[in-house]
């Protein structure tokens, strides 16, 4: 019984120390987001140069890299990415989960900048945000179009850069944001 807890107990040190992450991967993994941000925001400016003053706008800002597969009835996808609030805060980073049910095929991977226009969605953003959407989306390549039940929110508004794949789809969707606490804490 106790060489048993005591190979539990190896087991789980063995497994935390490999899931968590040295500073220096920390700085790596958020460099990596921010320069994703960064990067997404000025290709959309290009397409959309109205984009800036909506920007200016916005209380905060996210910017998620995110790739998804669907086969017909359901479909999963997810990311990563940074939550930029204006002000002195630190900036969150996040992992989205998603999940469709309906019509469609197809993988795709995209970009997507949500701007935020409550504190209401940004607090809720930071505590972990559960988001129920209907939408239809059509990708092939770096072309994409999409209409989701979200279009008609005023408190955030979404635009999307595809990377690449193709897709067709019309589904309800769950899609689940988290703060990586790994990620987001200061660095000692």
């Amino acid at each position: 019984m106790k060489l048993q807890r005591l190979l539990l107990l190896a087991a789980l040190v063995i497994v935390s120390g490999c899931t968590s992450l040295s500073e220096q991967q920390k700085i790596a993994e958020r460099n990596e987001l921010d320069t994703v941000a960064q990067t997404t925001i000025s290709e959309l400016l290009k397409q959309e140069p109205h984009l800036q003053t909506q920007m200016d706008e916005a209380l905060a800002y996210g910017v998620a890299n995110m790739k998804v597969s669907k086969i017909p009835v359901v479909g999963v996808g997810g990311g990563e990415g940074v939550l930029v609030i204006k002000g002195d805060e630190p900036r969150v980073y996040f992992t989205v989960q998603r999940l469709d049910f309906g019509a469609g095929w197809g993988a795709r991977s995209y970009k997507v900048l949500i701007l935020m226009n409550t504190q209401e969605l940004v607090a809720d953003w930071k505590d972990g945000e559960w988001y129920f959407d209907i939408g239809a989306e059509a990708s092939a390549g770096s072309a994409a179009a999409q209409g989701t039940s979200g279009d008609l929110n005023p408190e955030f508004t979404l635009h999307v850069l595809s990377d690449g794949g193709a897709s067709a789809t019309v589904t309800a969707r769950v899609i689940r944001v988290t703060v990586n606490k790994s990620l987001t804490e200061p660095l000692p």
